[in-house]
């Protein structure tokens, strides 16, 4: 969806509550939680900002009730139950537009003039959506399907110091330092030693690439089979590299597990074992979380690979269709619990 189309439909407070209602996101209509008699909709001045309510006009039971209190994505509900969120529902859409669409957190504060604790909230929770989709994903593979493993240190240089080395590395390298000397090259903060993520893929009949990715605290082969075994369905053939921690796959139910040596051959010449496309999806991870969001916090890491596996899934959709699709499923039908 283009910016212009966005705001065509999201300007205002009733073109916003009309879309989402045709979308499914919003009740068109409802029963009063008194007396049970249907209620009409209105438009009412809320601290100066026109909400859209549902009232009750049976004498003795005028209640009213936030249109949005059937979707808990938008509603901050205090003690009595009542929506307490300071924003409406045409400002919380344009964060959801500009987070859906890939812009910076900077970007974002500019673009809509919230403080940067407000955008990271709203971040946050759009994220809570490619979580629960990923936490119901499905085992993939199947006989005549390749899945392609690998490991990555999620900063500046890849593992056995193959592939481009970054500036800060080559300085280190070629020069020096004396014992009192100040690094000032490096990496701060717990960011230095980086965690280590087990990565992934197989490519889909659609074409496109499930890849996942997970965080773990050994790198070992315990490690790498019990991921294997949650991920990968039997019968399926396994590329990864020759390291030992992958040893005996074969023996554990999968038809085939091919591995190519990087000392000597990027794709085995036998077999055409390779790990090429999960390891050309480092890079953009690494471009995502390590330099365009300047890291992150180590807890919040899962989330983010989450999110990551979620856009390469949608990446023929209209993504923002694709993002209130979903949050259907999660926050409107309960099809996905948290």
């Amino acid at each position: 969806m283009l910016v212009k189309e966005f705001y065509k439909n999201f300007l205002t407070e009733e073109s916003t509550v009309k879309y989402l209602q045709d979308y499914g996101l919003l009740p068109c209509a409802k029963q009063c939680h008194k007396c049970g008699s249907e209620v009409k909709q209105y438009q009412r001045n809320y601290r100066g900002k026109i909400r859209e309510v549902f009232r009750c006009k049976k004498k003795g039971y005028q209640t009213t009730q936030s249109v949005r209190n059937n979707n808990s994505f938008f509603t901050y509900l205090d003690a009595n139950g009542r929506c307490n969120s300071g924003l409406s529902l045409s400002e919380i859409m344009e964060i959801v537009y500009f987070w859906v669409t890939e812009n910076q957190l900077v970007q974002i504060i500019k673009f809509t003039g919230r403080s940067k604790n407000t955008i990271c909230d709203w971040m946050n929770l759009c994220r809570d959506i490619p979580v629960r989709l990923f936490n119901k994903r499905q085992p993939f593979g199947g006989p005549g399907q390749i899945v392609q493993i690998d490991e990555c240190l999620l900063r500046g240089a890849r593992k056995n110091n193959k592939g481009r080395f970054r500036l800060a590395d080559l300085k280190a390298a070629v020069i020096p330092r004396q014992e009192d000397e100040e690094d000032t090259n490096r990496n701060y903060g717990r960011r230095i030693g980086g965690p280590w993520v087990v990565g992934l893929c197989c490519v889909l009949e659609n074409g496109l690439i499930d890849a996942r990715f997970f965080v773990v605290e050994k790198r070992n082969k315990e490690t790498l089979h019990r991921i294997i075994k949650n991920e990968v369905l039997p019968g399926t053939t396994v590329h990864s590299d020759s390291w030992l921690g992958y040893k005996g796959l074969s023996e554990k139910g999968y038809h085939v597990h091919e591995t190519v040596n990087h000392s000597n051959n990027f794709v085995d010449p036998e077999t055409g074992a390779n790990t090429q496309r999960i390891e050309s999806l480092w890079r953009p991870l690494r471009l995502k979380i390590v330099k365009k969001m300047c890291g992150t916090n180590e807890d919040l890491l899962d989330r983010y690979l989450a999110e990551y596996w979620w856009r390469g899934l949608n990446k023929t959709d209209n993504i923002f269709d694709a993002f209130l699709r979903d949050m259907k499923l999660c926050f409107v039908d309960n099809f996905l619990d948290p």
